[in-house]
């Protein structure tokens, strides 16, 4: 962490702290000489608490007086004053000797800051090892910030110091810190239960930790439960609170808020559809290095949405996301080289893509090859190969892998003929919102042929099918709109209503369904 954004953490955290009194209260004592008052009536000033308003000239005057007196808060912030320039010049020196006598005190925050002196190399010779020593001595003595630093590091282990992963020690530490209101520490600590690392997972906790540290101020917690929010996933969705936590984290340029804010305008998500601004929240992460941004920006400039339809530049955003090992940048390139995307087309290059995303679990990919290997698309045709990147796409619960793994169930090519595993398949990839495999299985519930006849399926598969009929394809939709017309009619499933099953008779018309066609002219004369 550097130093610059770790001051400005303590700074809002100190912010969020209450002020027991107003600075008149702390006044009276402090002009009396009381240490304690000349503290607290520094911060009184440094962050206009108090009935005053903020003077960093004041707060730095106080302090000064507080740490001739050996008060170790006060020196400990005025050492931080002395870093970063508030109400006094830069001066890293007397800052290291300010923090020094804080630390010789045991002021467990004193040596976290001595710690960060030696990360960042600020006047002292940089040292890992002697920034080590402080963070656990800080820890020791029930500093929030070692205890959630310590944590961290044996969260995810540091190779360079010999220190692995401890997820015991971890999450101790890690609890610790967040029993203190440390909002790092909080969402480390909620990142452990969501995943069930080195405690149980709880979901429910998790969200609970999230929210607490994103209403402490941190920006990636903002931007978890501004997603919630926006989403409806683990909180009830609305809008506008997830704009407020969304709009705080773009306060504190966190990259992922700028992808958030892309997403509110690219799905209208509380607001009008608005592809233009939409593109510009994606630039401004992908210029924050936020590569899932580089995938977004790039798919938009392939169809020209928001963007004028630019495949070179989308080539570039794919390339500049797959250098990064970004999962959706590898699966673009793959897609590029596919289809001669701002680059020749090359097909082994498209499959050498695919396997790289598909091994970090994208399942597009998965099916992509399932497609290429299968027909020999360009490359050495692979059908062992095909099938299996095709079950680890079902595997996924993807729907168009459920879907194509039912379909060779079904025709017998490249599996054994099974239909009772056709039907399964099948059904997980519609009841996954697959409408094609709606479309299907409604006719065949309809028809009786492969499985016995059932019309209340029938009308509920031909109906979902229906509702997204642009997914569908015409000669099948066909289909759908006859047998959903002779449902209408002779109340196969649902209730008769004869004007449904004329409208539904004509739309099969319309989709080349001749036994309609000759009913609808029936029904005209």
């Amino acid at each position: 962490m550097k130093l610059k954004s770790f001051l400005t953490i303590m700074l809002l955290s100190l912010t969020i702290a209450t002020i027991a009194q107003d600075a008149s209260f702390y006044r009276k004592y402090a002009d009396k000489g009381d240490k304690e008052a000349m503290f607290n009536l520094a911060k009184c000033y440094m962050y206009g608490n108090g009935g005053v308003a903020q003077d960093y000239n004041q707060a730095a005057l106080w302090l000064t007086k507080s740490s001739k007196k050996n008060y170790a808060p006060a020196q400990h912030l005025l050492a931080y004053s002395y870093l970063y320039g508030a109400g006094v010049m830069k001066n890293y020196e007397e800052a290291y000797k300010l923090c020094m006598k804080a630390v010789k005190q045991n002021y467990g925050p004193a040596h976290f800051l001595m710690g960060q002196m030696y990360k960042d190399g600020i006047l002292v010779s940089q040292s890992n090892a002697m920034y080590l020593q402080y963070v656990r001595s800080a820890a020791a003595l029930g500093d929030d910030d070692g205890e959630y630093v310590l944590g961290y590091i044996y969260l995810y282990g540091w190779p360079e110091m010999n220190i692995t992963p401890d997820v015991n020690q971890a999450v101790s530490l890690l609890q610790k810190s967040s029993m203190q209101n440390n909002a790092e520490a909080k969402f480390y600590l909620a990142t452990c239960y969501k995943a069930g690392i080195g405690v149980a997972e709880n979901n429910s906790k998790a969200m609970n930790l999230f929210k607490e540290s994103a209403d402490l101020g941190n920006g990636g917690a903002q931007c978890v439960i501004g997603e919630a929010y926006l989403k409806g996933t683990d909180l009830e969705r609305d809008f506008s609170k997830a704009q407020t936590y969304i709009n705080a984290a773009v306060q504190q340029e966190i990259p992922y808020a700028y992808h958030l804010m892309g997403d509110i305008y690219y799905y209208g998500l509380g607001v009008e559809e608005d592809e233009n601004t939409a593109a510009q929240w994606y630039q401004k992460a992908v210029d924050a290095e936020y590569l899932d941004a580089c995938s977004q920006l790039a798919y938009m400039y392939l169809i020209g949405a928001g963007v004028k339809e630019n495949e070179s530049k989308a080539y570039q955003l794919y390339k500049k996301a797959a250098d990064g090992d970004n999962v959706g940048g590898l699966a673009g390139l793959g897609i590029c080289y596919e289809n001669g995307y701002g680059v020749l087309r090359n097909m082994s290059t498209a499959v050498s893509y695919y396997k790289k995303a598909a091994d970090k679990g994208n399942t597009y990919s998965m099916n992509r090859l399932y497609h290429i290997l299968r027909d020999g698309d360009g490359v050495t045709k692979n059908t062992d190969d095909a099938i299996t990147y095709l079950r680890q796409a079902a595997d996924n619960e993807n729907a168009n892998a459920l879907f194509s793994l039912g379909y060779e169930y079904l025709v017998g090519e490249l599996l054994h003929e099974d239909k009772d595993k056709a039907i399964t398949y099948i059904t997980k990839a519609a009841e996954a919102g697959d409408a094609h495999s709606c479309a299907v299985l409604g006719v065949f519930y309809y028809d009786g042929e492969l499985i016995d006849r059932d019309y209340n399926k029938a009308f509920k598969y031909l109906q979902e099918a229906a509702k997204n009929s642009s997914s569908v394809n015409n000669g099948l939709l066909g289909e759908v709109y006859r047998n959903l017309g002779a449902c209408y009619r002779f109340g196969r499933g649902t209730e008769v209503n004869q004007s449904l099953a004329s409208y539904y008779t004509e739309q099969a018309a319309q989709y080349g369904d001749s036994s309609s066609l000759d009913a609808v002219k029936m029904l005209r004369k």
